[in-house]
Parts: structure tokens; sequence; C-alpha cells
């Protein structure tokens, strides 16, 4: 599609062949892209709120858990691998013996990798009452988040305007059709053979 096909499409001047709905049309066109432009803040404002948020909890769960490693007690199931050869990223809950920060062992569940081996040193995430909790989200993730958060809300944001534009078409070439329906019945009535 060239510039000048575009140009001409959003923008039918003067021309005399031009109808009202090509007009409307172009109206309804640039009014699309314009607020899929204007739209381009406010998805960074979604994204950098996500963001915030997501660094607040970070911030939040890296001051109240702490990692301690843990041996494992047991075998996990072992690795699976997939049709491609390559290993299946799959875990399991194995029992596993770590110490607390006051000294005392403690035993629970742990999630590894399936694969992993009695004897094994893995990392474990505690809470303030030594309960195992999940590791605390990282500022990578923080960031990852914001930006799918910013780049979802534009794209949902921009296929609406898309979709409204196409079913806005639809409409306008349906009126168009029907306009062309009444000037080939009109030039029916008017032609005479012979005339």
């Amino acid at each position: 599609m060239s510039f000048v096909f575009l140009w001409r499409r959003i923008h039918p001047g003067r021309n005399p062949l031009a109808r009202i709905t090509d007009r409307i049309e172009a109206v309804i066109l640039v009014g699309a892209v314009v607020a899929a432009l204007l739209g381009i803040p406010l998805a960074a404002a979604a994204g950098s709120e996500a963001y915030a948020t997501m660094m607040a909890r970070s911030a939040f769960e890296t001051a109240t858990r702490h990692a301690t490693n843990a041996v494992l007690l047991e075998d996990a199931p072992p690795a699976r691998v997939g049709f491609d050869g390559t290993p299946a990223a799959e875990t399991a809950r194995v029992p596993a013996r770590w110490e607390v920060p006051d000294g005392r062992i403690q035993d629970g569940l742990v999630t590894v990798d399936l694969g992993a081996s009695a004897g094994d040193k893995v990392t474990v995430w505690l809470d303030g009452s030594d309960a195992v909790v999940e590791p605390p989200v990282m500022p990578l993730d923080a960031a990852g988040t914001g930006i799918g958060v910013g780049v979802g809300v534009w794209l949902i944001a921009a296929m609406l305007l898309a979709s409204g534009y196409l079913v806005a078409l639809r409409l306008l070439n349906r009126a168009r059709r029907a306009a062309w329906d009444r000037e080939w019945e009109r030039l029916g009535q008017d032609w005479t053979p012979g005339g």
C-alpha cells in the first residue's frame, strides 16, 4: 500500500467522486489512529503502576523472607524427556531438612526439579515464622510485569479500535452497495433501448 493511496483514503479532498461514506470512513480511520497514539501514555501509566506495585511487593518480601540451604532426604521422581529430547521443566515436592536462623533443625516438603537426588542442597525461602514460602519477587520480575501490563493494555485498546473500525467499514460498505443498487435500478428504469 503506497503512501499516496493511504493519503487519498484518509483525505478525499474535493474529489467529486468521493462519497459521504468515504469521508466518514476517513474520519473514523483518523480517529482510530489518533486514539491509538493517545493510548500509548495511558498504557505506559498502567505499566508504571504495575511496576511500582510489584517493586513494593518485592521490597516487602525481601525484607520479610530469608534464604537457607536445605538437604533433600529423598530422591525426586526421575526427570522426563520430551519428544524433542529436552528434559521437561517439571517439579516435585520432596522431604528436606534445613536449619532455621535460631539453630533449630526443621523438616518439611520443598519443591525441586525432577531428577534431584537425596543429599542434594537446594535453596528454600522462609518467612518470619520459618515456614517455607515462595522466593521474593525480584526487580527483574517487576520490570517484566510492568512492561507486560503496559504492552497488553495498549494491544487490547488497539484491537478494540481496529475492531470498531472494521465494523464501521462493514456498515459503510453495506451502505455503499445499497446506494449502488439504487443507482443501477434507477439507471435501468431510465434507460431506453435505441435511445
